[in-house]
C-alpha cells in the first residue's frame, strides 16, 4: 500500500506538470499568433520612384528620412533612375550606402564609355594619331549603320552588374530582400512593360535606356527603353504588387517657360516631357488620403547633373521631411523595424574566388571565344575583387569589336565567371572621317579631308584590311592588311601599299619664296609583334619611287627623282591616357631605316629618330616633358625626300609649318595647360609652351646645342568629338611670330 500511495503521487505530479506546460505553451502560442496578427494587421507599403536622370538621387534623400523614422518597405516599382536606386535598395542595401555609392561615382568618367586608353588594343590606340573623330559608323550591305545610342554604355552596365553581384542568383524578383518591378517601354510597339525577373542589373539599365542616348537593351525578344515615356511614375504598378499605402516620390519639375525654349534641343525635351507629365499626372490622380505624395524642389537641378548628386539627395531629405506627419503614421516598433532591417540587408560582393570562367559571344561574325580569353588575366583559383572585374571587361570591351562586355557571377558549387561579350550590330566593317585645318593668318593655309575604312575580322584569326583616302596636304591612298599569326595576335604579319603627294614650301628667313610637291609611291611588307594594349615592333622591307616639281618660285633640288629599298625597323610603347591632351603617361618611340643600293636604292643613307613624351597632372594642371631627335647616321646625306623638319605650332611655335628642314634634328618641350571647364562636347584648356630645337643642314655641325633656337606659344585648346582646336600665338627667337588656328594633333 505505501508504494501505491508513493507511485500514485509521483504520476499525479508528473500529470500537473504536463499539464502546466501544455498550458504554458498553449500562451505562449497564443501570444506568438497575437503578434504576428499585430504584424499582418500593418499595412503593407509600396514604394514608387520616378524616373528624371540625375535628379532621381533625390529618392535616396527620402529613403535616409524612412529609414530614420522606421517605416519598412514591402514593395518597390521604379522608372529609369528611379529603377536603379529602386534596384540597389531592394537588393539589400541600406541608404546610406546607396549615398556613398551614387554621390562618389565618377559619372563623368562612366558616361565617356571607353575604358582608360591605356587598356586599349593597339591595332585601336594607333589610330588615334590619325585625323579622325571619335565616331565611327558601320558599312554593311552596302549601307551606312549606326551606333543605336550616342553615349557607349560599357562602363554604365559594368557599374551596375558589380554594384548587384550579390544578386546574380536571383532571377525572380519576388526573391529580392524587397519584390521589385522595373518599368521600360517597348521600342517596336511603344507598349508598358513590367520587369519581374531575369538579372537584377539588366532589368535596372532598361529601364533607363533613354532614346537616342543610350543603346536600347534587348530583353527576352523585346528592344526596351527608357519607361519614362509610358509611366514615369508607376503607382499602379505597386499597388498591384499588394501595397496597402503608396510613398510616391516623384522629381518631375515644372515645364521650361517660352522664354527657356531658345534651340532645338531644347524643344525636343520639352516635348518628351510634356508626353511624360500627362502619365505621370494621371498616376498621381490615383493616390488617395492615406498615401504620401513627394515631390522635391529640385530648383536649378537637371537630369544630367550627376556631379551635383550630393546635393540632389539632401533635397530628397529635405522634402521628406517636410512631409514628416504623414510618414510617421507609417513607423513601427524598434523589434519591428529590426526584423525588417535584418531581412532587407544584404552585403555586397567585394570580391570572389572564382572556380570557372565561361565566355560566351553573341554576334554574326562569330568571334573565337579564345579571342577573348585571351584577353582575360583572370584564372580559376584566382580571387579578385569588383574593381579587376570592372578592368578585365574594359580590357575585352578595348578591342573595339563589342558593343558590350557583361560579367556574371554565379554561384555552383564555387563562383562561375560569365563573361558575355556582343559584338557591334554595326560591324565589323567601319567607316571614320577626319579634318584637319592649319592657318597662320598671313596667307600659310592648309586643310586634310580623311576617310577611313576598316575591314576587322576577315578570318577566324582576326585580320583587318585598313585603306585611307588622303584629300587636301597631303593628298594620297594607303592601303594595309593585317594578319595575326596566332588566336592570341601576338605575332602578325602587314603587307601594305602607298600612293602620296604633299607639297613643301621654301623659305628665306621669314619670306615663303617658292614651293616644290613631291610625289611618291610605295609598297612593302613587315613582320611585327604586338603585345596587346602597349605597343608594337615590327621590322620590314620598303621599296617605292619619289619625284619632286616645282609649283611656284625657283627651287634647287639636288635630284627631283630617285628609287629607295630599305630595311625598316620601328618600335612605339604607347600607355597615354589621351593623345590628344594628355593627362598621365608615356608615349615613346623609334625608328631605323637603311637605303641599301643593294635592294635596288639610288641613294645609300641611314637615319634614326625617336621621341618621348611623358605626362603629369595635378589636380587640374598638367605637365608634358618632351624630348624628340633625328639624325643621318654616317656621312651619306638625307634625299630631298627624306629630309626632318620643324615649324609650327609645338615645333618651335613662331615659324610657320616645316618652315625648316635639315639632315639632323633635336627639340625639347616644356607644355602645361590647365583644364578651365567641361561641356558635352568636350573639355576646354588654357595652356602655354616653351620650346627648344634646331634642324642642321648637311654643312653645318650636327646638333650643335649652342645653336639651339628658343620658342614658345600661349594657346586655347579644345578636345572636341572631331579633334583638338587650337587658338594660339607663338614666338621664336630672331623676330619670328605667327598665330595659329590649329584643328588636328599637335603633339
Amino acid at each position: 500500500m505505501p508504494l501505491r500511495s508513493e507511485t500514485g503521487k509521483a504520476l499525479s505530479f508528473t500529470c500537473c506538470c504536463c499539464m502546466a506546460f501544455i498550458i504554458y505553451s498553449g500562451l505562449l502560442s497564443a501570444g506568438a499568433s497575437a503578434q504576428e496578427k499585430v504584424s499582418l494587421q500593418r499595412p503593407k507599403i509600396g514604394l514608387v520612384l520616378g524616373g528624371g536622370g540625375a535628379k532621381g538621387v533625390a529618392h535616396i534623400g527620402v529613403l535616409k528620412v524612412l529609414e530614420e523614422q522606421k517605416i519598412p518597405i514591402d514593395y518597390i516599382a521604379g522608372t529609369s533612375m528611379g529603377a536603379i536606386v529602386g534596384a540597389l535598395y531592394a537588393s539589400g542595401l541600406s541608404a546610406e550606402e546607396l549615398e556613398k555609392v551614387l554621390t562618389t561615382i565618377d559619372w563623368n568618367d562612366v558616361f565617356s564609355g571607353d575604358p582608360d586608353r591605356r587598356d586599349i588594343d593597339y591595332r585601336r590606340k594607333r589610330e588615334d594619331y590619325e585625323i579622325l573623330s571619335r565616331l565611327s559608323v558601320g558599312f554593311k550591305d552596302g549601307k551606312i549603320a549606326m551606333p543605336k545610342g550616342l553615349i557607349k554604355d560599357q562602363k554604365v552596365n559594368v557599374l551596375f552588374e558589380t554594384l548587384m553581384l550579390h544578386t546574380s542568383d536571383i532571377e525572380d524578383f519576388d526573391k529580392l530582400p524587397i519584390p521589385y518591378r522595373a518599368v521600360a517601354a517597348d521600342l517596336e510597339t511603344g507598349e508598358m512593360v513590367v520587369i519581374k525577373g531575369g538579372q537584377l542589373a539588366d532589368a535596372a539599365r532598361a529601364s533607363m535606356s533613354v532614346p537616342g542616348a543610350f543603346p536600347p537593351m534587348e530583353l527576352n525578344g523585346r528592344l526596351l527603353i527608357d519607361g519614362g515615356i509610358v509611366r514615369n511614375l508607376p503607382v499602379d504598378i505597386v499597388r498591384e504588387m499588394g501595397a496597402d499605402i503608396i510613398i510616391c516620390i516623384d522629381v518631375d519639375k515644372p515645364l521650361p517657360e517660352r522664354k527657356d525654349l531658345s534651340g532645338s534641343l531644347s524643344i525636343l525635351n520639352q516635348m518628351i516631357d510634356i508626353m511624360m507629365k500627362k502619365n505621370v499626372r494621371e498616376q498621381v490622380k490615383t493616390l488617395g488620403p492615406q498615401d504620401v505624395y513627394i515631390n522635391p524642389d529640385l530648383g536649378v537641378f537637371g537630369s544630367v547633373d550627376f556631379g551635383k548628386a550630393k546635393e540632389i539627395s539632401g533635397l530628397g531629405e529635405k522634402a521628406a521631411r517636410e512631409k514628416i506627419d504623414s510618414l510617421k503614421r507609417y513607423s513601427v516598433s524598434d523589434s519591428e523595424y529590426a526584423a525588417f532591417t535584418a531581412h532587407h540587408h544584404r552585403e555586397q560582393v567585394k570580391e570572389v574566388k572564382i572556380a570557372s570562367v565561361k565566355i560566351e559571344v553573341e554576334g554574326e561574325t562569330k568571334i573565337p571565344p579564345e579571342v577573348v580569353a585571351s584577353r582575360l588575366s583572370v584564372k580559376p583559383g584566382d580571387t579578385v575583387d569588383v574593381n579587376k572585374l570592372k578592368e578585365e571587361a574594359g580590357i575585352v570591351y578595348g578591342t573595339g569589336d563589342f558593343e558590350r562586355v557583361d560579367l556574371y557571377v554565379k554561384e555552383q558549387g564555387g563562383y562561375e565567371l560569365v563573361v558575355k561579350a556582343k559584338e557591334k550590330s554595326w560591324g565589323p566593317n567601319y567607316l571614320r572621317f577626319g579634318m584637319a585645318l592649319e592657318s597662320d593668318f598671313e596667307g600659310g593655309t592648309s586643310y586634310n579631308i580623311l576617310l577611313d575604312y576598316t575591314r576587322r575580322w576577315m578570318n577566324g584569326l582576326g585580320a583587318e584590311w585598313k585603306t585611307q583616302f588622303n584629300l587636301g596636304n597631303p593628298t594620297g591612298i594607303y592601303s594595309e592588311f593585317y594578319q595575326p599569326l596566332s588566336v592570341k595576335r601576338l605575332l602578325f604579319i602587314s603587307p601594305h601599299v602607298e600612293w602620296k603627294q604633299q607639297p613643301y614650301d621654301v623659305f628665306d628667313g621669314k619670306k615663303r619664296v617658292a614651293s616644290y610637291l613631291v610625289k611618291s609611291y610605295e609598297g612593302g611588307i613587315d613582320l611585327g609583334i604586338q603585345p596587346w594594349m602597349y605597343g608594337e615592333a615590327r621590322v620590314g622591307l620598303r621599296y617605292g619611287s619619289f619625284r619632286a616639281s616645282p609649283r611656284t618660285g625657283e627651287v634647287d633640288l639636288p635630284e627631283d627623282n630617285a628609287t629607295r629599298g630599305a630595311v625598316v625597323a620601328a618600335g612605339r610603347l604607347d600607355q597615354l591616357d589621351n593623345v590628344n591632351f594628355p593627362n598621365k603617361g608615356y608615349l615613346a618611340q623609334v625608328g631605323v631605316l637603311s637605303s641599301l643600293k643593294s635592294l635596288g636604292s639610288d641613294d645609300e643613307y641611314y637615319k634614326v629618330q625617336g621621341s618621348v613624351i611623358g605626362a603629369y597632372t595635378f589636380r587640374k594642371q598638367t605637365i608634358l616633358v618632351s624630348l624628340a631627335a633625328g639624325s643621318r647616321i654616317g656621312n651619306k646625306e638625307l634625299p630631298f625626300y627624306d629630309q626632318l623638319e620643324l615649324g609650327g605650332l609645338f615645333k618651335l611655335s613662331g615659324l610657320r609649318s616645316r618652315q625648316i628642314h635639315g639632315q639632323s634634328m633635336a627639340l625639347g618641350r616644356l607644355i602645361t595647360y590647365h583644364k578651365v571647364g567641361t561641356s558635352f562636347i568636350g573639355d576646354l584648356y588654357l595652356g602655354g609652351s616653351l620650346e627648344s630645337g634646331n634642324v642642321w643642314g648637311e654643312n653645318e655641325k650636327q646638333f650643335d646645342l649652342g645653336n639651339l633656337r628658343l620658342a614658345g606659344s600661349l594657346f586655347v585648346g579644345y578636345d572636341t568629338i572631331i579633334g583638338p582646336l587650337y587658338l594660339a600665338f607663338g614666338h621664336a627667337d630672331g623676330g619670328f611670330n605667327a598665330g595659329y588656328f590649329y584643328l588636328g594633333r599637335a603633339f
